[in-house]
C-alpha cells in the first residue's frame, strides 16, 4: 500500500505519453488520404496541466530522492522530466515550489492509506495498529524520499513547516478518533501529541539507517505498547 505514491505518479506519465498519441491522431490525414475520419475530442486544457505538473512532480521526486534537497538544482528537474525551464515555470516558481508539491502527494497518500486502515467496524484498535505499521512502512520503503521531506518540515522557516502542521493535525485526528470510537475518558490534548511524537521518532530512527526486518518490527512493537497503553492502559 505503501508504493501507491510511486504507481500514481507512474500513472501521470502514462497519461503524457497517452496525451502525446492521442494528439497525433488529430493532425490533418496526408493527401490522398480518407478525409471521413471521425470528429475527434481535443484534451481539456485543465488535464493537459494536471499531467505535465504531475509528470514535473514525479521527476522532482526521484531527483530529491537521489541528490538531496540542498544539492539539486531547477536544470536537474527540467532534466529529468525533460521538460523546457518556461514549461517549470508556467507550473513552479521554484524548487521549494514543486517540493511543496511533493509533500503534498506524499502525505495525502499517507493519510487516504491511514484513515482507510484506520477504520475498523468491529475492533477499532486492530485499525490503530494497521494504521501505525503503515506509517512505519511508508517510511522504510520510501527511505530517501521521506528523509529529505522529513528534514526540510521540521525547520520552522522551512515552506513546509505549514504542510507538517497540518499533516500532524490530520495524523492526530486518527488518534482521536480511536480513542473515542472504544469510549477511552478524554485524555489530555499533550497525550496524543506525544504519542504522534513517539511514532515519528520511532520513523525517523528507522531512516536513520538500512533498517532490517528485525529492526522494523521491534519498533512496530514498541509503538504499539505506546499507542495501546496511552489510549486504553488507563
Amino acid at each position: 500500500m505503501a508504493r501507491r505514491i510511486r504507481s500514481s505518479v507512474n500513472a501521470a506519465r502514462g497519461r503524457q505519453a497517452h496525451e502525446s498519441a492521442e494528439t497525433s491522431k488529430t493532425l490533418p490525414p496526408p493527401s490522398g488520404a480518407r478525409a471521413s475520419l471521425p470528429p475527434r475530442t481535443t484534451i481539456p486544457p485543465s488535464l493537459t496541466a494536471r499531467v505535465v505538473g504531475n509528470a514535473i512532480v514525479a521527476a522532482a521526486m526521484k531527483v530529491f530522492a537521489r541528490r538531496g534537497f540542498a544539492a539539486t538544482r531547477v536544470e536537474d528537474v527540467l532534466d529529468e522530466a525533460r521538460v523546457a525551464r518556461r514549461t517549470f515555470y508556467r507550473y513552479f516558481t521554484s524548487k521549494e515550489d514543486v517540493l511543496a508539491a511533493v509533500y503534498e502527494l506524499a502525505t495525502g497518500e499517507l493519510l487516504d492509506a491511514l484513515d482507510e486502515a484506520s477504520e475498523s467496524p468491529l475492533d477499532p484498535l486492530a485499525g490503530l495498529r494497521a494504521g501505525v505499521e503503515l506509517y512505519l512502512d511508508f517510511h522504510v520503503e520510501n527511505a530517501a524520499l521521506l528523509r529529505v521531506l522529513i528534514e526540510q518540515s521540521v525547520r520552522s522557516d522551512s515552506p513546509l513547516a505549514g504542510h507538517r502542521r497540518r499533516f500532524r493535525a490530520r495524523v492526530l485526528k486518527v488518534l482521536v478518533r480511536a480513542a473515542e470510537t472504544r469510549h477511552v475518558a478524554p485524555l489530555d490534548g499533550f497525550t496524543y501529541v506525544a504519542l504522534l511524537s513517539a511514532l515519528e521518532g520511532v520513523a525517523l530512527e528507522l531512516l536513520e539507517g538500512a533498517a532490517s526486518e528485525s529492526d522494523v518490527a521491534r519498533a512496530k512493537t514498541a509503538v504499539h505498547a505506546l499507542v495501546e497503553g496511552g489510549l486504553v492502559g488507563r
